[in-house]
């Protein structure tokens, strides 16, 4: 069984790259969560990055979940809720509860590493486009997370042939107790190079904007 990405590019093998998206979505924005039950949860401006989510928890739990709009601060988003112990129990123990990347990923092969990828990619990543001082397009891409793993990303881009950037804390917005932020960014031909995509239309679309405009550098 064959699925194409957003962008209708690449064609992989789903039984074999849904779960390394959903750890990835997990490690990203996911929220596993005990209390009168167990479950999963996550929030997304990204309609299809949430309704992508729920088809595999169900193709993968056989569980069908919740997805409803919210609209905090006049902005619309989704969120998606599914309950379930086996799903709790299998994403923190595959994560060691949030704080490190599935060893098997680190030795499969690039598809498996690059649909894990998009998961992050798809929930904590960014790609952006503007016009510098000469007035040329700009294409940016980068990731921004607190987590302990952060540097396993980056160990794991770069073993992948990706070019990384320094890792950077980015300035507290919110409050002075707000965990520590910090930012990466990643070289954009040598993303596309390797194969690394987003399933997240919105942002695989600039993705193929920058394609399309080959001549421009990320940074």
């Amino acid at each position: 069984m064959t699925a194409e990405n957003q962008a209708g590019k690449i064609q992989y093998d789903t039984n074999k790259i849904n779960e390394p998206y959903l750890l990835g979505v997990y490690l990203g924005d996911g929220c596993c969560f005990k209390c009168k039950s167990y479950g999963f949860s996550i929030v997304s401006e990204d309609k299809d990055v949430i309704e992508k989510t729920a088809f595999i928890m169900n193709k993968l739990f056989n569980k069908n979940g919740i997805v409803k709009e919210i609209i905090p601060n006049k902005t619309k988003l989704y969120k998606y809720r599914v309950y379930g112990k086996n799903i709790f129990n299998y994403l923190t123990s595959q994560t060691e509860r949030k704080s490190k990347i599935p060893s098997f990923i680190f030795h499969a092969d690039i598809k498996i590493i690059s649909a894990f990828v998009a998961g992050l990619m798809d929930t904590d990543g960014y790609i952006s486009k503007g016009i510098n001082k000469f007035g040329w397009q700009r294409f940016s891409l980068g990731f921004v997370n607190s987590a302990d793993w952060l540097d396993q990303f980056i160990e794991l881009l770069k073993k992948s042939g990706v070019k990384v950037g320094k890792k950077t804390l980015k300035i507290k917005t919110r409050s002075i107790n707000e965990k520590d932020c910090y930012q990466i960014n990643i070289n954009l031909r040598s993303f596309i190079e390797k194969g690394f995509y987003f399933n997240c239309e919105r942002k695989q679309n600039l993705l193929e904007n920058y394609k399309a405009n080959v001549k421009y550098q990320s940074y």
